[in-house]
């Protein structure tokens, strides 16, 4: 009997044993199992975390691309009242604050940038102002005619001016000094419209004006002094009588600069003081057509009677056609025989 009561004894005591043990057992598994929970927790929380600074930064970096003079602050906030990703913070005063500052500093941005931009683009246009005052312009080529009359003012001018005009051309005249004193409002009125003046000489007859340099020059420049006294035109523009070959030689062009007068000549000539049954505006339509693209188109007429009564078919070619019709001015470099 005692050895029984024993016997139980024992197997109560192992069985206490055993229990403990599962018991133990048990404990330390949920224990075990509890951290790695918490583990996986934590890591998960990394990665989101992680996860959103990237979305910020990439954010971020799409808002400098599209503008980078505006970068917006994206906040993240990790609890669970956060905002989508991107929106701003709700503070009325904050948001106030940061946009006043960023219209300020892009205020200053910009103006900074007006200021760096302004002052090269003024100074070029000041210097590209200067250069045109200064620098001779060249002659247009293309659909652009520079008629020029020579030998008036005549009786026929008035008719020459109001052809001129009735089709928006503007002229330049070489005129001789006696004429210019017996038909003085038909240079004034050639002033008024917009033509150019300018000089032929005094007598147009070679013994004279070709007499020495100094006599050509003498010439021109009585010519161009009763010009400025009637119209108050201080005109620089001459052309030689019968042109400037042979007559101009070194010694003659030397006189001319001497006096800085521009010297101009041709190269369309018409020949209306010899085809005087207006053959010459077929003439001189064909040598635009020929020259047209490839040189300036510098006309040579006369003021007569027979080149005023088909004057107007010429100018009808020249409007019908596209072609503008300007004055020489000083600015542009003279065609010159060679």
């Amino acid at each position: 009997m005692e050895r029984r009561v024993k016997k139980n004894r024992k197997l109560n005591r192992n069985g206490k044993i055993f229990i403990g043990s599962i018991m133990i057992f048990m404990i330390a598994l949920c224990y075990f199992t509890i951290e790695m929970k918490k583990e996986n927790e934590a890591f998960a929380i990394k990665n989101q975390d992680s996860s959103r600074v990237n979305q910020q930064e990439q954010a971020e970096w799409k808002i400098e691309k599209k503008d980078p003079k505006k970068i917006e602050h994206v906040t993240v906030h990790n609890d669970n009242n956060d905002k989508a990703l991107g929106e701003k913070e709700s503070n009325p005063k904050q948001e106030e604050i940061s946009k006043n500052t960023g219209e300020e500093k892009e205020g200053i941005v910009q103006d900074s940038e007006q200021e760096l931009e302004t002052a090269p683009s003024q100074q070029i246009m000041e210097e590209q102002v200067e250069d045109q005052a200064n620098t001779p312009q060249g002659l247009r080529v293309g659909k652009v005619v520079y008629l020029t009359f020579d030998d008036g003012p005549h009786p026929v001018s008035e008719e020459i001016l109001r052809l001129l005009k009735k089709y928006n051309a503007k002229a330049t005249f070489f005129m001789l000094e006696p004429n210019i004193k017996h038909y003085p409002d038909a240079v004034k009125q050639m002033v008024e419209d917009g033509h150019s003046v300018a000089a032929h000489g005094v007598s147009h007859e070679v013994s004279k004006v070709y007499r020495s340099p100094a006599s050509f020059a003498g010439e021109m420049e009585m010519a161009l002094q009763y010009i400025e006294e009637l119209t108050n035109v201080k005109s620089r523009l001459i052309r030689a009588p019968y042109g400037s070959k042979p007559y101009i030689t070194p010694a003659f062009k030397a006189a001319s600069d001497a006096k800085k007068y521009i010297l101009w000549d041709w190269n369309i000539d018409s020949t209306d003081w010899k085809l005087t049954n207006g053959q010459y505006v077929e003439r001189v339509i064909q040598a635009t057509e020929a020259l047209e693209g490839k040189q300036p188109l510098v006309v040579l007429l006369h003021e007569k009677p027979t080149t005023v009564e088909y004057l107007e078919k010429l100018l009808i070619y020249y409007h019908d056609n596209g072609y503008e019709m300007e004055a020489i001015t000083e600015t542009m470099e003279p065609i010159q025989f060679r």
